[in-house]
């Protein structure tokens, strides 16, 4: 079962799909490749998102805050205001995407109906933003780990 789909998975991203990792990748490639995977040209984007660790939902959210703060004041992300080097990159992302389309994840958040998430660390800060109103779009069915 496990060697017919991985062919079959294989088979998809050789001949249908995009692929967005590759092992090895680097920090800047691994946001890259998120950032990637949910801008499917001006009218697009996913609908749903099937996250594993929330960093795609992150993403969003974080460029929804950008691009608010950057219609009141004309200010960009400022990748230096942070000591972290992933939210480094992750502003930094940001900042060109906003200069290229200011709604660009405004126009993500409205299209999705949803989020799943994958892992119990994910999970729980779903729940934390939805308990704090700061969820942008609902939680759809999520993986729960029975210990």
């Amino acid at each position: 079962m496990v060697k017919g789909f991985r062919r079959v998975h294989q088979s998809i991203a050789r001949d249908s799909a995009a692929v967005f990792a590759w092992k090895g990748e680097t920090l800047q490639e691994y946001w890259w490749c998120t950032e990637r995977s949910l801008d499917w040209g001006p009218d697009g984007g996913p609908d749903l998102i099937v996250d594993d660790g929330g960093d795609a939902t992150m993403l969003i959210h974080e460029g929804v805050k950008a691009e608010e703060e950057f219609a009141k004041s004309g200010k960009l992300p400022d990748p230096t205001s942070t000591d972290n080097a992933e939210f480094q990159i992750v502003l930094s992302i940001i900042k060109e995407c906003l200069q290229s389309d200011p709604l660009k994840y405004h126009k993500m958040k409205e299209r999705l109906v949803g989020v799943s998430e994958e892992t119990t660390t994910g999970v729980k800060r779903l729940y934390q933003m939805q308990a704090n109103g700061s969820l942008l779009f609902p939680i759809r069915g999520n993986h729960r780990r029975r210990r």
